[in-house]
């Protein structure tokens, strides 16, 4: 499970990254991230061991393109708390 602060933030960064990573896009992370509601208040999203793995391999090589240097501030937030917390459950 991903808590997710501000979800249409999240929803848009998720969507640039996989724009730009287009090789990334195998479905599984289309399909969650349309199900990520469009709302501004907290949400707790229940995620599959597989989408944890695509989303993590998803933020790495993202993380590695102009693109995400010039997103803009609250985008790169909304990834971070989700890169945190994906990291805090390998751990």
């Amino acid at each position: 499970m991903l808590y997710v602060k501000d979800p249409l933030c999240f929803k848009a960064s998720i969507d640039i990254s996989l724009e730009v990573l287009s090789e990334i896009d195998d479905g599984l992370l289309r399909e969650f991230v349309d199900s990520i509601p469009s709302s501004v208040s907290w949400v707790s999203l229940e995620t599959t061991s597989e989408v944890e793995e695509s989303l993590k391999c998803c933020l790495v090589k993202f993380k590695e393109t102009k693109t995400y240097h010039w997103l803009r501030e609250d985008f790169k937030n909304a990834l971070y708390d989700i890169e945190i917390q994906l990291n805090k459950k390998v751990s």
